[in-house]
């Protein structure tokens, strides 16, 4: 019974546990503060530090900083019907161990955006302008060969009632 507190370092030896993982590298500390109670457990997380995202725009790795506080309920109960959720995870009351591995890189992987760009999460990073300028100059080509159908330039003069 009471509060335990626990750290967690985090790097890319965790993450190569997951095959599917968003998030490939990085350097994290976990700090964990347990709260047992007699039917429950809350537990409270920050995780700090940096992990490597790919630019979604010009394709380079830049580290990323990254602050997560999340707060986890586990419940003691004798019942096999209970289901775990997203914030509870339930327990058999002769159950003595939690494994916070799935639960770590899951709040991990849900902190990265959906879009991840350079200038919006690196620390005074932008795009590479070399891979920027040819993306632009591909574009650019495209465009000059694609010719119009005859047939779509007919539909337009289409007039909707």
């Amino acid at each position: 019974m009471g509060t335990h507190d626990f750290e967690f370092d985090i790097d890319k030896a965790f993450f190569d546990c997951y095959e599917y993982s968003i998030v490939k590298d990085g350097t994290l500390k976990a700090s964990v503060s347990l709260h047992k109670q007699e039917n429950m457990m809350v537990v409270r997380f920050h995780i700090s530090g940096t992990v490597n995202l790919v630019c979604d725009v010009c394709l380079s790795s830049f580290p990323a900083e990254t602050e997560i506080n999340e707060q986890l309920i586990v419940k003691f109960t004798d019942e096999d019907l209970a289901e775990t959720t997203d914030e509870i995870i339930v327990l058999a009351k002769h159950e003595h161990e939690l494994d916070l591995a799935p639960v770590l890189y899951e709040f991990i992987n849900v902190s990265v955006p959906h879009y991840i760009k350079c200038s919006e999460q690196g620390n005074n990073i932008t795009c590479d302008e070399a891979v920027l300028a040819k993306l632009s100059n591909l574009s650019a080509e495209q465009q000059e060969t694609e010719q119009t159908d005859p047939r779509w330039e007919a539909l337009k003069n289409i007039k909707y009632n």
